[in-house]
């Protein structure tokens, strides 16, 4: 009964990938990173791998052999899990780009749920059979390298993020500052036009004004010549009557 409960659930694995293929083929393509795409092509990699050796430790291979496997799936599992928490850190990190991702990481996480049942029904088989005697501490020595790497991991991504958003930081700054350049320069430009308005108001004044001075000596050299004219028009009256009293 429960060689056909482990069968059964690796028949499971192996339909949800088929559909899985069958459902990507479909859907629409869909710009991932290089580093998910990389922790993908691993993740399906050990999938792959851990159904394989699954397959070995419920046949009839030789004791050594099974328990060998069994060691290997334990692994397998643990660094499918690294890939699938990977995965996760990178569309978290992609923002908005990443919410495209979040069906494909959901599937995976069905998948994963699937494998620790598979795993843990395994290694409960072959511990009843004695196949996995002092793997404790080599598990527990495996789960620390993989909290570290993952907690490592993290901190670059939490660096990257941290580094992220000072530069956007930085980069809000400057679009401040040349916002308020850009400001500054519309301010001096208007306050140009209006220096130029009212120097052509002035040059149209002093224009108006040279006029009138012109006009004003036109009429004083007028007046001049008129009183010239009357003038001599009475010196000659004067000198005219004298002439005749002297005869």
């Amino acid at each position: 009964m429960k060689c056909d409960t482990l069968a059964a659930l690796a028949l499971q694995l192996t339909w949800s990938d088929l559909r899985m293929d069958v459902a990507r083929g479909f859907q629409a393509v869909v710009t991932t990173s290089e580093v998910f795409q990389s922790y993908e092509e691993d993740y399906h990699e050990l999938l792959q791998r851990l159904r394989t050796l699954a397959a070995v430790v419920e046949g009839n291979a030789p004791v050594e052999e099974r328990s060998a496997a069994g060691l290997e799936m334990i692994e397998c599992h643990e660094r499918a899990q690294q890939a699938f928490q990977q995965m996760d850190f990178e569309v978290k990190s992609m923002g908005p780009l990443g919410a495209a991702l979040s069906g494909k990481l959901k599937e995976y996480k069905q998948e994963m749920l699937a494998c620790r049942t598979l795993v843990r029904n395994i290694q409960a088989r072959l511990q009843r059979e004695g196949l996995l005697s002092g793997m404790t501490q080599d598990e527990e020595k495996a789960e620390r390298d993989s909290s570290n790497r993952l907690r490592a991991g993290a901190r670059r991504l939490e660096d990257s993020r941290r580094t992220a958003l000072e530069a956007e930081a930085v980069g809000l700054n400057v679009m401040s500052e040349l916002h308020d350049q850009r400001d500054s320069l519309k301010r001096t430009k208007g306050h140009v036009g209006d220096v130029d308005g009212h120097l052509g108001t002035s040059k149209m004044f002093l224009t108006l004004m040279s006029r009138r001075v012109q006009s004003n000596q036109a009429m004083v050299w007028c007046l001049a010549i008129v009183l010239f004219v009357v003038l001599v028009f009475l010196i000659y009256l004067k000198i005219q009557k004298l002439m005749a009293f002297l005869r």
